[in-house]
C-alpha cells in the first residue's frame, strides 16, 4: 500500500449503574490523492476498517495487532497517524509502526487555539474569531512557529489568563507533529474525520441506542 491513514481515540459509554467507560477505536484507511476543493487542496482516506474493544491501553494495541496487520500497516511505504496527540495514542503508535508520521489532528489544534482567544478577548467575539483564523491560515500555511511566539506573547500581556499557558504547553509538546505544510505537501491527511465518524457511526450508534444499557 502506498499511503495509509490511521488514527486511535476512545469513546465514553454508559454501562449499568451509572458508570462510564471508554471503547478505543483502532481506524485505518486508503489515502487518496489530493482534490482541490473551495480553492484549497484537501486529502480524504477511504475504505476505513475499524477496530473496537473495551479495554485498557496497552492491552487494547495487543489486540489490535492482528487488525493492524491486515491491512497492511507494517508494508505501507508511508502512513499517517493522525490523533489528538493524548499519550496512550503515542504508545500505541510506538507499538504498531515507529517510523510513522506522527499528526495532531489540524481541528483539534485549531480547538486549543479557539480556547486561547476565548479566554483573552470574551468580551469580543469579533476579534476572537479574527484573531483564531489569522492563526489557523498562518498554522496551515507555515507551521507552528510563528502561532506558538504569538501564544507566548499573549501569556506575557496577561499573566492571569490560565487558558493562555495550560493550551500552549499542550500544543509546545506536540510543536514536532505540526508541521502541516510538509504534511501537504507529502499528500497526507491532517484531519482525523474518519477516527470521529468511527466513534460515532460504529460506537456511538450501537452502544447508545436508546433504551439500551450495557453491562
Amino acid at each position: 500500500m502506498e499511503k495509509l491513514f490511521l488514527s486511535v481515540d476512545g469513546a465514553m459509554i454508559p454501562l449499568v449503574g451509572g458508570i462510564w467507560t471508554k471503547v478505543k477505536t483502532l481506524t485505518i484507511g486508503e489515502i487518496q490523492a489530493p482534490v482541490l476543493e473551495k480553492g484549497e487542496w484537501v486529502v480524504h482516506s477511504q475504505k476505513h476498517s475499524y477496530f473496537s474493544r473495551i479495554a485498557e491501553a496497552n492491552i487494547f494495541r495487543r489486540m489490535a495487532l492482528v487488525a493492524s496487520h491486515c491491512q497492511g500497516v507494517e508494508n505501507a511505504k508511508k502512513v499517517a497517524a493522525v490523533t489528538d496527540g493524548a499519550e496512550w495514542e503515542q504508545g500505541f503508535i510506538d507499538f504498531h509502526c515507529q517510523n510513522t508520521v506522527r499528526i495532531l489532528d489540524f481541528p483539534h489544534a485549531g480547538e486549543h487555539l479557539h480556547t486561547i482567544g476565548q479566554a483573552v478577548w470574551e468580551r469580543d467575539d469579533a476579534t476572537s474569531q479574527a484573531w483564531l483564523n489569522e492563526q489557523l491560515h498562518d498554522l496551515k500555511a507555515n507551521g507552528p512557529e510563528n502561532v506558538l511566539a504569538r501564544i507566548r506573547s499573549l501569556h506575557t500581556q496577561y499573566p492571569q489568563i490560565k487558558a493562555v499557558p495550560d493550551n500552549l504547553a499542550y500544543l509546545e509538546k506536540r510543536q514536532d507533529h505540526m508541521n502541516y505544510p510538509e504534511y501537504q505537501s507529502q499528500g497526507l491527511s491532517i484531519g482525523s474525520g474518519a477516527m470521529e465518524s468511527g466513534n460515532k457511526v460504529v460506537v456511538e450508534a450501537r452502544l447508545k441506542e436508546q433504551g439500551c444499557i450495557w453491562r
